[in-house]
């Protein structure tokens, strides 16, 4: 019996083509996006130590929007890797029924990675692998949740078994997600710069925010389907 590959790179090219004919993956994405650009804008505080409170709360929420859009992402990612097609109202409602646990994975997900970054403030370089370490290790909370029916408290735990079950997966997974977040909203804000947009306004913003669910889309298509690749036996 051949055994299958350790990483199955055609995920990340047939995750394009699925993003392409099943756009509505995006949009709960995009919509967590925009109210975090209007809460950015409304929470973002002067250089002071309330200022600095404010800024920072308007993160974690900001955070927050995401991890629920992603995880609602991958519920309609999930539909379009069995099925071929989405159904915005089924992922939508699905995604309602699930949101108390999405919320509690996404909770613990920030938590985790806010003592990460603190940390790497601290000890610098080695502090920023710590950084890399958590996010690789934490890569399925949200789908361990969204689509693994796994309590939102126990999802950490389950992505960090399934990652040391199946490392390399996990890896490839969290660099292409660390890529396509940060990455290309970076090479887009250059983009705007070239064509003399300004992307800190808000038009530049708001494009930026459409770029990010885009981002978010694809890597819900290929987290998600590394983690019920992990988890329902193909490695």
């Amino acid at each position: 019996m051949r055994r299958a590959p350790a990483v199955d790179l055609m995920i990340y090219v047939r995750a394009l083509g699925l993003l392409v004919r099943n756009p509505s993956i995006i949009v709960v994405p995009l919509m967590m996006g925009l109210v975090g650009v209007f809460a950015g804008l409304v929470f973002s505080g002067d250089n002071n130590p309330i200022g600095v409170v404010t800024t920072q709360l308007a993160f974690s929420v900001v955070l927050l929007l995401n991890l629920f859009g992603f995880g609602t992402a991958t519920i309609l990612a999930d539909q379009a890797w069995r099925r071929g097609r989405t159904s915005f109202d089924d992922g939508w409602t699905e995604a309602r029924r699930k949101a108390p646990e999405i919320l509690m994975a996404s909770l613990g997900f920030t938590f985790v990675l806010f003592i990460a970054q603190y940390v790497a403030a601290i000890f610098g370089a080695l502090g920023l692998l710590l950084v890399l370490a958590a996010v690789v290790f934490l890569i399925y909370t949200i789908p361990a949740a969204a689509i693994g029916g796994v309590p939102g408290g126990a999802s950490i735990q389950v992505s960090i078994d399934r990652t040391r079950a199946h490392p390399l997966p996990a890896v490839v997974a969290a660099i292409v997600a660390i890529a396509a977040y940060m990455i290309l909203p970076s090479l887009f804000f250059l983009m705007l710069a070239n064509f003399g947009v300004v992307a800190n306004g808000i038009v530049g913003q708001l494009l930026v925010a459409l770029v990010k669910a885009v981002a978010i889309g694809y890597i819900a298509l290929v987290v998600g389907k590394t983690y019920s690749d992990v988890s329902f036996g193909r490695y």
